[in-house]
């Protein structure tokens, strides 16, 4: 009998995003992509086997494993599961934990820590499993039924109470810091000036795993790849890759990160409308194709410091030196449409969250706002859009969201600030009119207080050219707010929105420096 599987491993967000350095961002990325790996390729040996998503080739996952995997199977579920778990826990504990536990041993010959740290490396993952019986014929409906299924076993998910007493681990806040001689240990991997393992730090066994991985496997002779080009917070910040540490330290301006979290929108909708498993194969085909596509985009945009972790399926997390985040955004998304498009369906939408933070802000909060941005993209601004929030030095927040259509404008406004053809007070002043003159019925008065403000922001003696972009962007500035679309939708929604894109655009002109630095200068 034929049936179709649905994995998913875990916890991803929380695995991936509990890091302090860039290092640890990639990692724990790299990590989940070889377990959903381990996984599929387990799955591909048993009988009647066909990947549906993602897809094989030649042997490999193509365009990268992500953390849910579908296929069918003739094999009976409870045997195929334990197959497939089998595999992922034995490439975690073959191909990492133990590494780590080996390289920690040959520093630390103590036994104190040992049982902590094999208890806390076999008991964290999530792995959940659902199948149901498939007929080719109805393979939306399958599809759907498995989706419910597994959606049904997360909500049961098992709890293992396990006591951590303690201190616990600074990175993760939940395991026992382990009780290693992190003296002995540092000097072991030559971390004399403390980068990797801070005297501040007390850590657990997944993060110290996260923490060691990379030098574990090189001194077993199976490095990982492109681990040494991972570039840090504050070398993206500078966009400069060649920044001597001290150089970086003893900087006068603060430096900004930008960290892009992209998903596509509405995916299980499309997936459940596909007529068979090929239809859904060649989906996950044009998914990897995207997904292939996307270093080039990052390389394009972002140069040498730009730096992709991971981009699997719909799924992009990146980070950017702050004066490409915008084109390179919007040049994924709209990639995405491209590479996904299918002859009979809508041209499918990404939305984006872009969280704009001060390199010494903890990275592991930048993954948070811009996760949490890509989340109001979709559920505040309707989808197929992008919302950028700022975390500035002071506390200060601010948050723009608007569709894509945005952000040939914004780079229009940032080149007239860059030029200080207009104030940098433009975007305050916006922010009042949102303020004060609220409502439908006020528009007009609104559209009149725009134009006037716009030339009172005008710097004199402008030429006749520059005097025609402005009067060009004015009108376009309030058809983005005021002209209502397909829906009753509008390219932004706010006047409010209107006055943060202005505001973001002088910061990007500004060179993301502090608002104390650009108030200075207005």
């Amino acid at each position: 009998m034929a049936y179709l599987f649905l994995f998913q491993i875990g916890p991803v967000q929380a695995f991936i995003a509990q890091a302090r350095r860039t290092h640890d961002l990639f990692i724990g990325s790299y990590i989940l992509s070889e377990l959903a790996s381990a996984g599929v390729l387990a799955a591909s040996h048993l009988p009647g086997f066909s990947s549906i998503y993602p897809v094989l080739d030649h042997g490999a996952v193509k365009g990268g494993a992500p953390h849910r995997f579908l296929f069918q199977s003739d094999e009976a579920p409870e045997t195929a599961a334990a197959v497939v778990r089998s595999a992922v826990e034995n490439r975690w504990l073959t191909g990492f934990a133990d590494p780590v536990g080996r390289l920690v041993a040959n520093a630390d010959l103590s036994t104190g820590w040992h049982d902590t740290f094999r208890r806390q490396s076999t008991n964290w993952m999530e792995f959940y499993w659902a199948a149901v019986p498939y007929d080719s014929k109805y393979h939306g409906e399958s599809y759907r039924k498995v989706s419910a299924a597994i959606a049904q076993r997360k909500y049961t998910r098992t709890f293992l109470a396990v006591e951590e007493p303690g201190d616990k681990c600074t990175l993760t806040g939940m395991q026992s810091a382990l009780s290693v001689n992190w003296k002995a240990l540092r000097n072991h991997i030559h971390d004399h000036d403390q980068i990797v393992l801070r005297s501040n730090e007390k850590i657990g066994t997944i993060a110290l795993i996260k923490r060691l991985a990379a030098y574990a496997l090189e001194a077993e002779q199976m490095p990982i790849p492109d681990y040494k080009h991972f570039l840090s917070t504050s070398h993206i910040a500078q966009d400069n890759p060649n920044a001597s540490e001290e150089s970086l330290k003893k900087k006068d301006v603060a430096g900004y990160l930008a960290v892009l979290h992209m998903d596509g929108d509405q995916i299980g909708k499309r997936i459940s409308q596909l007529k068979d498993a090929k239809q859904h194969t060649d989906f996950s085909n044009k998914l990897a194709e995207f997904a292939s596509k996307v270093p080039d985009i990052i390389h394009k945009y972002g140069g040498k410091t730009g730096t992709l972790v991971y981009a699997g399926g719909d799924d992009v997390l990146a980070l950017l030196p702050l004066s490409k985040v915008l084109k390179c955004a919007w040049e994924i998304s709209k990639q995405f449409t491209e590479s996904t498009r299918m002859p009979g369906y809508d041209d499918l939408t990404a939305s984006a969250g872009i969280a704009i933070t001060p390199d010494d802000l903890p990275l592991d909060r930048a993954l948070e706002l811009a996760r949490d941005a890509e989340e109001k993209a979709k559920e505040k601004y309707g989808r197929n859009a992008v919302v950028v929030v700022e975390a500035h030095g002071t506390g200060q927040m601010r948050e723009a969201g608007a569709k894509w259509e945005i952000i040939n404008f914004v780079l229009d406004m940032q080149e007239l600030f860059e030029a200080h053809t207009l104030s940098g007070k433009l975007g305050y002043d916006l922010q009042v009119l949102s303020h004060d003159l609220p409502g439908d019925d006020l528009r007009p008065a609104r559209e009149a207080e725009v134009k006037r403000l716009i030339g009172r922001r005008t710097a004199e003696g402008v030429s006749h050219d520059q005097k025609k972009k402005i009067d060009t962007l004015t009108n376009l500035m309030i058809q983005l707010v005021e002209a209502k679309h397909e829906h009753e939708q509008t390219v932004v929604p706010y006047w409010s929105d209107m006055a943060n894109w202005v505001i973001l655009a002088r910061f990007l002109a500004q060179g993301g420096r502090r608002e104390s630095e650009m108030e200075a200068q207005s």
